[in-house]
């Protein structure tokens, strides 16, 4: 039997979830919409709110219809005009690509934190799995069908093999605000993503030189230290496995030839950034802590607002319901503002409501 919806405005869960529909009703939201041409609009804020809800609470989508259709009441305090044709409002979603969803979320939580800029930033960079709901000791998937709806294989250690894709988010440190988002088929390893995430915050004017980011021991490759240092010129502070050498690593790293080309020289530019690497990378296990703010992030976002296992049955959609958990994790962090032990405590309890008083 399933839990009925409803809506406790003296729950200070409940009082969060208003804030965040205020925010979502804003105009600002329809703007970036309209902006991302995601159009009809109404229809689309509707489906967006109703798959927002159905993650708050742990929901299927169209039983939240069902419960919204039912009370007028429900209906008025999760800031809907009229009766919702669940079936219309996935064909008008359907349209929208992963990449149209994606650009809307990360403009709109750009919208809801405060800026808070230091000399250089640290951006923290990590991936996860992210399974589908589907059970492969009932169903067999044919390579056509798992090439026609998008699907790969992956496998972790925890899990097994699974069909799924993984998830790279990079977020701020000082703020936990996500800052991009990719989302690829299958278990792709993490030292091949590394190029792609920071060409994506560097194409977002983001990532900026000298900042420094942090990245666990999967995205390890003396490639990838190089290309940070260089091609990026940021600090790639990436944890070393137990067996590599450090002045292996450092020594490979060499000037880049644009450092003679230019007029303005950048060879000083590029020794205060090696500099700054070395003893990074000498004291990387001080960076620990700092790091497991992205961790405990996924943590809230999968186990806390989102679903352990995404209940689609496209590789397109599945990216877009991956994307909207984003949207509400960021939005609730954004509102909560928690330190590193409370945002830990999130992740750890959603139900205990003792980080709701800064809301009030």
């Amino acid at each position: 039997m399933k839990m009925p919806l409803f809506h406790d405005k003296e729950n200070p869960k409940c009082i969060l979830l208003d804030l965040i529909f205020i925010n979502i009703d804003s105009r600002e939201t329809k703007q970036e919409l309209s902006r991302n041409n995601i159009k009809p609009i109404n229809k689309a804020l509707n489906y967006i709110k109703i798959s927002l809800i159905a993650m708050f609470y742990d929901l299927d989508k169209s039983y939240v219809v069902s419960e919204l259709n039912n009370s007028e009441e429900l209906r008025k305090n999760f800031r809907f005009k009229s009766k919702l044709d669940y079936n219309q409002l996935s064909e008008v979603f359907s349209r929208f690509s992963d990449e149209q969803i994606l650009e809307f979320v990360l403009k709109r939580l750009n919208k809801g934190f405060k800026k808070k800029r230091r000399k250089y930033r640290y951006i923290l960079l990590d991936s996860t799995d992210i399974s589908f709901d589907i059970n492969l000791k009932k169903r067999y998937y044919s390579d056509e069908e798992m090439k026609e709806k998008g699907f790969k294989f992956g496998y972790s250690s925890s899990k097994g093999y699974y069909i799924g894709g993984k998830l790279t988010i990079a977020i701020d440190y000082d703020t936990c605000q996500p800052l991009t988002a990719l989302f690829y088929p299958g278990a792709v390893h993490d030292s091949k993503i590394f190029d792609n995430a920071l060409n994506e915050l560097k194409r977002r004017r983001i990532l900026q030189n000298k900042d420094t980011l942090i990245a666990d021991k999967g995205f390890t490759s003396y490639k990838n230290y190089e290309l940070g240092l260089t091609r990026y010129k940021i600090v790639p502070l990436i944890f070393p496995k137990e067996n590599m050498d450090k002045n292996k690593i450092l020594n490979r790293l060499s000037y880049s030839l644009d450092c003679f080309k230019d007029k303005i020289p950048k060879k000083q530019v590029y020794k205060n950034l090696y500099r700054r690497l070395k003893v990074l990378l000498y004291h990387w296990k001080d960076y620990k802590s700092i790091r497991s703010k992205i961790e405990d992030f996924f943590k809230f976002m999968k186990n806390g607002v989102g679903y352990s296992k995404i209940p689609v049955y496209t590789y397109k959609a599945a990216a877009k319901n991956t994307f909207l958990s984003v949207l509400l994790a960021g939005l609730i962090v954004a509102c909560v503002t928690p330190d590193n032990k409370e945002l830990q405590c999130l992740a750890e309890s959603w139900k205990s409501n003792t980080l709701f008083k800064k809301i009030n």
